[in-house]
């Protein structure tokens, strides 16, 4: 059997190419199966050349084009990375007992390979929101109050896209999101109608300001006089540090985030144990969630075992490499011990 191909109908880059160091060069003996016509320029409007493959390049070639498909949906690494951040203006409330703030939480797979290029590619987001919460100091319990996952959806989940005012009285919560661009840009950036209407719903939600009462768990809208008032009653005086607040939440259970890593992205708790004790995986957080919601389960004589292969790992390295697995280590290393 013998196919034939136009090779205009091919990609300007799809020319069959030398390679000294791999398996795709080419003999004499497979370039005469390809019986081209003299081709002329690919500039030339004329350029019509055939090529005529044979059964056994024809495999080839499909062999060729799955692995190129192949590549393209490998494009992700096979690490997840788990992560919160929280915003400027996190507020305390009058008797210093709970804060109010803002935070993003995501879960994405980085990209590698083709997808970096060429600024380094978009990760593929799992889990990716926006919402107001409350923490209390005294019972160290955290609540998500409202999300704004609508309009992360449409600005990203990083804070510096984010514009957010806080207030807190004894009973009441005061607060307006805003992304940091103007709408018009949004709108500008609006790839069709569907999606003009879309950002005109996302100005109108997000214009108004907004009260959440902590008595009877509701949410109301309120006016910008009251609000803007308020605000700049308690603003400068209750503003929390968030340094001081990343500490506390350093603490709190991920999966009271809803970072729950076996539910984000499956996979078999020896894998997700292995990438965290020899540091596969890059992300603290994600490393911090196996530590806390598989090691911790763990009876504790297992426990022990994954302490003696991460110090058998440790001096099985030298120099430079030893030095950084125990400075990236550590925390882990003392968190797994505290569960003894």
């Amino acid at each position: 059997m013998i196919l034939y191909f136009k090779l205009s109908a091919l990609p300007k880059y799809f020319d069959w190419f030398s390679c000294s160091d791999c398996g795709n060069s080419r003999s004499s003996r497979d370039r005469q199966n390809f019986e081209a016509k003299p081709q002329k320029s690919r500039n030339d409007s004329s350029y019509q050349s055939t090529i005529t493959i044979k059964r056994g390049d024809m495999k080839r070639y499909i062999i060729l084009i799955a692995g190129l498909a192949f590549s393209f949906l490998s494009c992700y690494s096979k690490y997840v990375s788990l992560e919160y951040m929280t915003h400027h203006g996190a507020q305390w409330n009058p008797d210093r007992t709970k804060i109010a703030f803002i935070a993003s939480k995501y879960a994405c797979r980085a990209a590698k390979g083709i997808a970096r290029f060429p600024d380094g590619g978009t990760p593929k987001y799992l889990i990716s929101n926006v919402a107001l919460y409350i923490f209390d100091i005294r019972t160290r319990q955290l609540t998500e109050i409202t999300e704004f996952k609508d309009l992360a959806d449409r600005i990203g989940v990083h804070r510096t896209t984010w514009k957010t005012k806080i207030a807190f009285t004894d009973s009441m919560l005061f607060y307006n999101v805003l992304p940091v661009s103007d709408w018009d840009s949004y709108l500008s950036w609006a790839r069709n109608e569907a999606d003009s209407l879309s950002v005109h719903r996302l100005k109108e939600k997000y214009s108004q300001y907004y009260c959440y009462d902590l008595n009877t768990k509701s949410l109301s809208t309120v006016d910008s006089t009251l609000f803007f008032s308020v605000c700049n009653d308690l603003k400068k005086d209750n503003q929390a540090n968030l340094t001081d607040l990343n500490k506390q939440l350093s603490e709190i259970a991920l999966a009271d985030w809803g970072l729950l890593i076996q539910e984000i992205y499956p996979k078999s708790d020896r894998n997700y144990i292995k990438e965290t004790i020899y540091l596969y995986n890059n992300s603290a957080t994600s490393r911090r969630a196996v530590i806390e919601q598989i090691i911790a389960k763990l009876p504790k004589q297992e426990i022990q075992n994954i302490l003696n292969k991460m110090d058998k790992y440790k001096n099985s390295l030298e120099g430079q490499e030893r030095m950084k697995y125990e400075f990236y280590s550590k925390d882990m290393y003392e968190r797994i011990k505290a569960l003894l």
